[in-house]
């Protein structure tokens, strides 16, 4: 990263004994001369000293906006990246077998997942992409304008725009049923009405000319859009609760959601296993209320006041589920028939285990959530969620 340190960086060393993973500032000369075509150049990266295999003589170059959607790890504002291959990829290889890290570094099955964890921040031992085999990506901030925070609400659009030079640039709302452009000349809020609501497939774009700055997704629903509120985008919106539980049903079963058909008793550990395992992961939530076949709203028997079993319900979470993560049960009525919707909030304190109330001796049992079902937690993922949500992990560096 060139011009802006990227956020929550910190300087890092995790050492093995086959390899290293540096997090260290660097001056840009010599940056340039390790990627630079002569070979066996050393230099020093924090407390080591490397030796680079010199790079090919051609480089690819993109922009990338703020947030880009696949980008690991995203940053906030745009960039121009540079990917410069090694002159030689024949012995351009990681060590293959298990690490076992020194100190603080944490320990892995394999390097893939100690890279996508140290680069991305993805501590999962999961998944397809495996370490780049160019010899640096470089990504130079470009900060003379950007996308800020997004405030979306049923009336108006509020746009803050940063930057060093934002002097005569354009903001651009363009969607399927409108488009809106407003003159920004310095940086701050720009609020751009809403009369008829957020367009469809809406977009923003910061722009000068015909050569954009910065742009952004915004509409819930579209393929292009990432996940919203890590975008800074925030969403202030009539709820219209029909539409939310429809939405919910419709999307079916899934790493965040499940349904059941009743409230859980205290025996129930099969519904209480589930808040723990989102807890521990990113959170979800539980619809009580629909049938096993994920359609049928049966609703939930109503033998006492609704209060009553809602109040009951959540003494229930909080006795069995320890520590007690951040939860909250919704109730709504659909077609005349009563749902709960328990969402549990991503927890900060883990691991968060499963107790038998009254069970002093007993120990609590660990879960974690995998597509749409839940499993018994292995000691290598809790140690990962102990390590991810503690921020005792690699983030993105000045250089890596």
């Amino acid at each position: 990263m060139v011009g802006a340190e990227p956020p929550d960086w910190a300087e890092i060393v995790w050492m093995y004994e086959e390899c290293a993973f540096v997090a260290a500032r660097m001056t840009a000369a010599d940056l340039a001369a390790m990627c630079s075509s002569d070979a066996c150049t050393s230099r020093a990266v924090g407390p080591l000293t490397i030796w680079g295999p010199g790079s090919a003589n051609m480089v690819n170059a993109r922009r990338q906006p703020g947030y880009a959607l696949h980008d690991r790890p995203q940053l906030p504002f745009p960039v121009t990246e540079y990917v410069v291959a090694p002159s030689d990829r024949t012995d351009n290889q990681l060590y293959h077998g298990v690490l076992v890290g020194e100190g603080s570094a944490p320990s892995f099955p394999e390097p893939n997942s100690a890279w996508r964890a140290f680069f991305e921040g993805d501590f999962a031992l999961t998944g397809a992409r495996s370490p780049s085999s160019d010899l640096a990506t470089v990504r130079v901030a470009e900060q003379r304008a950007w996308i800020g925070s997004v405030h979306i609400t049923a009336t108006e659009l509020k746009v803050t725009v940063e930057g060093d030079d934002v002097h005569g640039v354009d903001l651009e709302l363009y969607g399927v049923t409108g488009r809106t452009v407003q003159r920004v000349d310095t940086p701050g809020r720009i609020v751009i009405p809403l009369p008829h609501g957020l367009p469809a497939h809406a977009w923003l774009w910061l722009k000068q000319g015909t050569n954009w700055l910065d742009y952004r997704s915004i509409d819930p629903v579209s393929a292009w859009t990432g996940d919203l509120r890590r975008a800074g985008v925030e969403i202030d919106l009539p709820v219209d609760p029909v539409a939310t539980m429809e939405a919910l049903i419709a999307s079916g079963e899934g790493p965040r959601l499940e349904f059941k058909q009743m409230l859980p008793t205290r025996d129930d550990r099969r519904t209480l296993k589930t808040v723990a395992a989102f807890a521990n992961g990113d959170g979800g939530a539980i619809v009580f209320g629909i049938h096993r076949d994920e359609v049928t709203v049966t609703g939930i028997t109503e033998d006492k006041p609704s209060t009553r079993m809602r109040d009951e319900f959540g003494n229930l979470v909080r006795a069995t589920v320890q520590p007690t993560p951040d939860f909250e049960i919704k109730e709504y009525r659909l077609h005349g028939k009563l749902i709960f919707i328990l969402e549990v909030q991503p927890g900060q304190s883990p691991p968060y285990g499963l107790v038998t109330p009254g069970s002093r001796d007993k120990q609590p049992e660990y879960f974690v959530r995998r597509g749409s079902n839940t499993y018994g937690a292995q000691p290598d993922e809790l140690r990962a969620i102990v390590l991810l949500k503690t921020g005792q992990q690699g983030s993105s560096a000045d250089w890596r």
